[in-house]
């Protein structure tokens, strides 16, 4: 139907859709930068972990690979090989548990972000709906 707005537009005319009177709050932006902020450094603190963890792998490899050909190693080589693939299950385990244990930090800690910023909300939106 030509001529009808089926939704609300900006005063501007640009056909941009009007936020309900809650989200105008620049308190939601400020929130909303908040968890892209909180998002990235979970995702940055995942990254830091697996590095880190992945270098002193590759140290590991690498010493590895230098003991397994030295002369003084030659004869007990399967038992280094059984030591060098039980101490990587033991790394590869323990840094899962690592893992593990920041996404649960991180999860614990937008919980409890998002129970304050939903009573914030709500004690906004009932002085809005007061007044």
């Amino acid at each position: 139907m030509h001529g009808t707005n089926s939704h609300p537009t900006s005063a501007s005319g640009l056909g941009w859709t009007l936020l309900p009177a809650p989200f105008e709050d620049p308190n939601v932006l400020l929130w909303l930068g908040r968890l892209q902020t909180d998002a990235l450094s979970a995702v940055l603190r995942y990254q830091i972990e697996a590095l880190s963890f992945l270098k002193s792998r590759c140290e590991q490899d690498e010493r590895y690979l230098q003991e397994i050909w030295s002369p003084a190693h030659v004869n007990d080589s399967f038992e280094l090989w059984c030591s060098f693939w039980q101490n990587a299950f033991l790394d590869y385990s323990k840094e899962a548990g690592r893992m593990a244990d920041i996404g649960s930090s991180i999860a614990a800690k937008a919980a409890k972000r998002v129970h304050r910023e939903e009573k914030l909300f709500a004690d906004n939106l009932a002085a809005q709906t007061v007044v």
